[in-house]
């Protein structure tokens, strides 16, 4: 049975591009559609798959800047 939710951080940071889109699909598959998953991760694979990409950066007034986007790809 799946978790409900599921948080990576950059599980993905050393590993090749194929090995990536395996993770992204992994997560698909096991979760099931029943489940939440946050991913960190800076990989264009990992990035494709995704559902929505939030991103975060920091201004130069050192304040935080967030935006987000749906992923129709």
């Amino acid at each position: 049975m799946p978790a409900p939710f599921y948080a990576l951080d950059e599980v993905d940071m050393f590993l090749d591009g194929n090995n990536v889109g395996r993770i992204a699909t992994m997560m698909s598959e096991l979760s099931g559609g029943n489940a939440q998953s946050i991913i960190v991760s800076l990989r264009k694979p990992m990035i494709e798959r995704a559902d929505r990409i939030v991103g975060v950066t920091i201004r130069a007034d050192k304040s935080t800047y967030v935006t987000g986007v749906q992923n129709n790809g």
